[in-house]
């Protein structure tokens, strides 16, 4: 039988750019007049985030968290180069790159037998050419290998289990990967040692009925551009995202091919927070979530429901749900699992490496 890899990272942008420039949000919130009287200065923010916003205005934290999520993503790269596997599925959201009005499936399997990435296509938002921390060109393109052949073999099996994924030989609306794909491939070859894994890029409509509305910005709560109408359909279930995973596991066990899974999503989301007005995220809560995910109880993520993980601004779990149910029907138990904290940027991240059994 085939052996599979468990791995997950966060793909957190903000890892590309400088120190100072990944407290950058935080900085808008306060000048724009955004927050309430309770936040609007750092005197009144809860104690860790001073903490983090130090003296420096959250530099030099920012640079002690790059390094603390590097040193695991070192980690998660050495455990797949010594795996060495024939492919590896990449299971990150689309918000609004390739999901678009046209067409908006639950999850759709991308197949290739090359990928592009364009990493900065997305830093326009922060001025157009902000420098990134590898000095690449604004502009840098790069080609990733696509494993046709073992996602077709997927598709085939999957649909024979009465599963109904959407695929697609073509990226639509954009010629790139989206941003959850090409920053994982970005940060798993951090220290620019060369990537050669063929992918199965599996995009997930994490934001639901947040994803034409919003068009890949700000997830706000109410109303549908002032129009009364119903709201747009959810996001795919943790249970359905999670099942699938089970069948993944099920189809390539059986498969000739070793398989890395790879979950890609930071926790919660600060700007998708609303109980704690888009400023920080839900600490608590992804404290939760990854005590679960440590000691192996997955079945209690199986059990999550959209608006669970919406009140707590972890849309993006979906992600994670897939490779997590492949570990719950494969008996495989984490050796490595970290929650990186952070009130300032962004989110809590989490690195996790669960080997085969």
């Amino acid at each position: 039988m085939a052996e599979i890899l468990g791995l997950g990272l966060s793909h957190f942008g903000g890892f590309m750019f400088s120190d100072e420039e990944m407290s950058s949000r935080i900085k808008a919130r306060l000048v724009d007049g955004s927050l309430p009287p309770s936040l609007d200065h750092p005197s009144k923010w809860p104690g860790p985030m001073r903490d983090e916003w130090g003296n420096d205005e959250g530099a030099s934290f920012a640079h002690r968290h790059r390094e603390e999520y590097f040193g695991g993503l070192d980690r998660v790269r050495k455990a797949l180069d010594e795996f060495r596997p024939d492919a590896v599925f990449i299971f990150g959201d689309d918000q609004y790159e390739c999901f678009r009005e046209d067409l908006v499936p639950p999850y759709c399997v991308f197949v290739g037998d090359e990928f592009e990435s364009k990493p900065y296509l997305r830093a326009r938002g922060l001025g157009g050419d902000t420098p990134n921390i590898w000095n690449d060109p604004f502009d840098t393109v790069i080609r990733t290998p696509g494993a046709a052949d073992v996602a077709r073999y997927v598709l085939n099996a999957l649909l024979a289990q009465d599963f109904e994924p959407a695929y697609s030989y073509r990226l639509p609306h954009q010629d790139y990967l989206g941003h959850a794909f090409t920053n994982t491939l970005m940060f798993l070859d951090h220290r620019r040692t060369g990537w050669r894994y063929p992918i199965v890029p599996f995009a997930i409509n994490a934001y639901g009925s947040s994803l034409i509305r919003a068009r890949g910005g700000i997830v706000e709560k109410g109303g549908n551009n002032g129009t009364a109408r119903l709201p747009d359909p959810p996001a795919p279930s943790p249970r359905r995202c999670f099942e699938i995973g089970r069948a993944l596991a099920r189809i390539v066990r059986d498969s000739p091919w070793r398989v890395a899974f790879i979950a890609t999503a930071s926790f919660s989301h600060a700007f998708l927070t609303e109980k704690n007005f888009f400023f920080y995220p839900d600490m608590e809560s992804d404290r939760r979530r990854h005590a679960e995910l440590a000691a192996g109880e997955y079945l209690k993520w199986r059990a999550l429901t959209v608006p669970i993980l919406e009140d707590a601004g972890q849309h993006e779990l979906v992600n994670w749900c897939p490779m997590v149910g492949a570990m719950e029907e494969l008996g495989q138990k984490p050796a490595y699992c970290e929650l990186m904290e952070s009130y300032l940027m962004n989110s809590n991240k989490c690195v996790a490496i669960i080997p085969p059994a």
